[in-house]
């Protein structure tokens, strides 16, 4: 279900009239629901907020709000049967004196009682880490009041910040019968009247509020008409920055910034690109890394608060322990300020731009550039693969598949170093070349010898199986997995080969097939052999391949000769094999750049041909979940069913109802 509202302008009087009172500020409303998870999204003016209801046996409530990534989260009692919890009725606005802001709801359950379990009002940061049973630290405890409303005994929950400078707040006030009651543990118990449980939810705080983006002034008249991706988009998109996704992600993000405004560049008004790169340049570090995350309003407050430190608790905190998003600035700010028009034409003006230090966005940029050329170097000098890009070390993430497993516990990622290091460093020859960096020449070619030197280093993460092997272990596998192995078996034919998810800390290749081609298809020009393979992964069903009828798999750990690293990767993981949106949507528009090249022979096209094809059929049938940031399935009677990730207690994580680079889809088309 999915509904938009947008309030029309309002043009001034004319001369001589009183003028007319200002227009009401643009309304998005919209919902989305999967499985037993109710969505409700709101922006209106200063007010924006993402209410959550999750029916079953394990009822929740979540608002959360952009303003500060603030939120509120409330755990019901286990029952012993599944009941419904919902949002009847649309959400309103409330703002109130003194900067509280916010929405109120009906919420309505088929139970005959609710009692909260866990209740915390925070940073959303805090909420995913303590979540439903961690231990809850004394600071983060609310003050819980009754008081009286029309319905009865109300309940009001309020807390100040941990640094004192704002402030968050629950009212619950029954209706329709319903009861609330404080216990003496200080427990908020709802007790159902004649028609279930009902009761009106108002979630306020007073962080400082972002900027919208109107939603005309999002995309262009070429992106696709599609209203739910548009919502979606419209949702986390902020003249401060983009957001990477609801409820879990709401505020910036690097490499989801990155590569969602590289694949909607094509649609995206200037003024968003230049909002998303211009966030990134905001926060790169002193040597040029772009910061994955940021911890803003309260919990940037913790972390100072931990440190020692006193004064200016609110100066944001940046994450830098990634290591892809470095080396995707250069190719998107290439790609928009050389490109074609505006980009080209704004790019002076963009780069004299300045940080929040003082600095031009063209030096913020050069100095990503030189760090580029530095971590690049010692392999293009030495051709070592001891020199290749690893995780930092003590971390133990460093890319998108940023989970303790996702990489199969490898150290040297496969996209970074045989497609984004390559990209980069052609990017920063390009950069360096043009007046836009001091047309610097000699970088330039220094830049592009690396780029020559990085262009084979996927060679080291091949993996080969001979295929009497390989039919072994995808049978062995698909039994593990209650599958029929007969449609993956028969696909198979002769040597197979793929590139490994990771290399080890001894460099030795870790066998997960995966779906990270993504990045090789849209940032290199793999040579046509390479692309025959690519499109061998894209037409094999699983587990001989990555297609499944519900989606394209990111990890398939057939190939594994150890059942250890199969369970690294199920379909409850959050990096196993599973389908994420957005790689679907890389994928096809990887597959379009290829297809766009004059040098493919016949035989290389027609396989990107039927890929294109086997991939959109899979993307179609999963329509439904397209703004999800990822989804889980299971077989039933022989057939694949699409299961919300997060629906099951298994799953190892939960998936965000909307994801900034799942909105991709208004660019990326058939």
């Amino acid at each position: 279900m999915s509904t938009l509202l947008a309030a029309s302008c309002v043009s001034g009087a004319p001369h001589g009239e009183a003028p007319s009172a200002p227009p009401d500020p643009e309304l998005l409303a919209f919902e989305l629901h999967e499985g037993r998870i109710r969505n409700h999204f709101f922006r209106r003016g200063h007010i924006a907020a993402h209410v959550l209801a999750t029916s079953g046996v394990s009822p929740r409530l979540i608002v959360a709000f952009p303003a500060g990534n603030m939120g509120i989260a409330v755990w019901f009692d286990a029952l012993p049967a599944p009941v419904e919890l919902s949002v009847e009725g649309a959400l309103s606005g409330v703002e109130r004196p003194g900067g509280m802001r916010g929405v109120s709801a009906r919420l309505a359950s088929t139970a005959p009682a609710l009692r909260v379990h866990r209740l915390v009002l925070g940073s959303i940061r805090t909420v995913r880490e303590v979540g439903r049973d961690a231990e809850l630290p004394a600071w983060l405890r609310s003050d819980v009041q009754a008081g009286a409303s029309a319905g009865g005994a109300s309940i009001a929950v309020r807390r100040t910040t941990r640094d004192g400078e704002h402030h968050i707040e629950l009212l619950i006030e029954p209706e329709g019968g319903t009861t609330a009651t404080l216990e003496p543990d200080g427990r908020i118990a709802l007790t159902a009247g004649p028609g279930g449980v009902r009761v009106r939810v108002t979630a306020l705080s007073d962080e400082p509020p972002l900027t919208p983006v109107p939603l005309d002034e999002i995309v262009t008249e070429r992106a696709a008409d599609d209203p739910r991706q548009r919502q979606a988009l419209a949702f986390l998109a902020y003249r401060e920055k983009l957001l990477a996704g609801s409820w879990r992600f709401l505020t910036y993000f690097g490499r989801d910034t990155l590569l969602a405004v590289r694949m909607l560049l094509p649609v995206l008004e200037p003024a968003v690109v230049e909002a998303g790169i211009g966030s990134v340049l905001d926060r790169l570090s002193a040597t040029g890394e772009v910061a994955h995350e940021e911890a803003i309003g309260e919990y940037a407050a913790l972390l100072h608060l931990a440190a020692g430190r006193t004064g200016a608790l609110r100066e944001p905190v940046y994450d830098y322990k990634m290591i892809d998003d470095d080396f995707l600035l250069a190719p998107l700010a290439a790609e928009y300020l050389l490109g074609s028009a505006p980009g080209r034409e704004r790019a002076a003006a963009f780069l004299s731009r300045r940080t929040p230090g003082g600095d031009t966005y063209a030096q913020a940029l050069a100095r990503n550039v030189s760090l580029v050329l530095r971590l690049a170097a010692p392999f293009a000098e030495t051709g070592d693969p001891r020199a290749l890009i690893a995780l930092k070390a003590g971390a133990s993430v460093g890319e998108w598949r940023d989970s303790e497993e996702g990489l199969a516990y490898g150290r040297i990622p496969y996209n970074v170093n045989a497609a984004l290091v390559p990209a980069a460093l052609r990017a920063s020859a390009r950069l360096l070349a043009s007046p836009l960096l001091g047309a610097d020449g000699e970088g330039a070619g220094r830049a592009e010898r690396f780029a020559r030197a990085w262009k084979d280093a996927g060679v080291y993460f091949r993996v080969e199986l001979p295929e009497r092997e390989a039919k072994r272990r995808v049978a062995a596998y698909a039994a593990s997995l209650g599958l029929d192995a007969a449609p993956a078996l028969a696909s198979l034919s002769g040597t197979l080969s793929f590139p490994a998810v990771a290399l080890d800390g001894e460099g030795r290749p870790l066998p997960i097939m995966h779906s990270d081609d993504s990045f090789v298809l849209l940032f290199t020009e793999p040579p046509p052999g390479a692309l025959e393979e690519i499109a061998g992964r894209l037409l094999r069903p699983f587990p001989a391949g990555l297609r499944t009828p519900v989606g394209i798999l990111v990890a398939n750990p057939a190939f594994a000769p150890d059942p250890a690293l199969w369970r690294l990767f199920t379909s409850s993981h959050y990096h196993g094999t599973v389908a994420w949106s957005w790689q679907q949507a890389m994928l096809a528009a990887g597959l379009d750049r290829q297809l766009g090249r004059g040098d493919l022979p016949a035989r290389a096209r027609d396989a990107l041909e039927r890929a294109r094809r086997a991939l959109w059929e899979v993307i179609q049938a999963s329509r439904e979940a397209r703004t999800r940031e990822l989804w889980s399935w299971a077989v039933e009677e022989g057939r694949y069913r699409l299961v919300p990730f997060g629906a099951e207690r298994t799953h190892h994580d939960e998936s965000n109802a909307v994801q900034l680079w799942s909105t991709v889809y208004l660019a990326v088309r058939p």
